[in-house]
């Protein structure tokens, strides 16, 4: 197999702000520089924002984000079209050292979330009357959610399930609640995703299970703005 390869999705028009845009685009420019001593990458972005990335790489693709609703969504119409030996890969992710990656199983993904933080369970209410509560609901003892900040599907049964039930859960959302973005997408990108991994008893690889933090940091949140010295978070 061709060495790995990475894949970004990166968008000014699925920010949630002009200045979390700001902070976003200049970590993401390090990311890139950090990556590209290990690993070539190709960015897929919209109109709006190549100008912004153009300088980060040639290998751009330009697609049309018009109709996402969700973060996720994003990832989700990238994910079913990456060559065998390419990961997705969150722009908020550095990488200090070379990490050590198996694309031999059925699921790829960062690490191992516990479905009993605050924002699964307190997000869940408002979920309710929707197919995707109603889902979450039947499923019992999952022992985590995959964090997708690494993604690859090398199983073909898990990626076309995973994507049927992410776009029918998705539009069941837009249907029936009323929400602000970018609400929910932790449910529909990842809940959903340790659902059908633990029920489908799929093999899968968890790079921060063999990958310390010397090797690499997923920022998020917070620690976005402290990262790049700045004070206020608008996540």
């Amino acid at each position: 197999m061709n060495k790995l390869s990475f894949v970004y999705c990166f968008s000014k028009t699925l920010a949630v702000t002009e200045e979390q845009y700001t902070v976003s685009l200049e970590l993401f420019e390090s990311a890139t520089r950090l990556l590209s001593k290990f690993y070539k990458f190709r960015i897929v972005t919209d109109k709006v924002t190549f100008n912004d990335l153009k300088h980060l790489t040639g290998d751009i693709q330009i697609v049309d984000v018009g109709n996402f609703t969700f973060l996720d969504d994003f990832k989700i119409s990238v994910l079913e079209t990456l060559q065998p030996n390419e990961i997705l890969i969150d722009p908020d992710i550095l990488i200090h050292r070379q990490p050590v990656i198996e694309n031999n199983a059925d699921l790829i993904f960062d690490y191992e979330d516990s479905p009993t933080q605050d924002w699964y369970i307190n997000g869940l209410q408002e979920l309710k009357g929707t197919l995707l509560y109603d889902r979450i609901k039947q499923s019992k003892d999952l022992p985590f959610i995959p964090n997708i900040g690494f993604l690859r599907i090398n199983n073909p049964t898990l990626l076309s399930e995973y994507t049927k039930l992410y776009k029918l859960f998705s539009e069941d959302i837009i249907n029936k609640v009323k929400f602000t973005f970018p609400n929910f997408s932790i449910f529909l990108g990842q809940y959903l995703l340790g659902i059908l991994l633990y029920e489908g008893n799929y093999s899968y690889f968890s790079l921060r299970n063999v990958n310390t933090g010397r090797v690499y940091v997923h920022l998020g949140g917070s620690q976005k703005y402290e990262k790049l010295k700045r004070k206020k978070t608008v996540i």
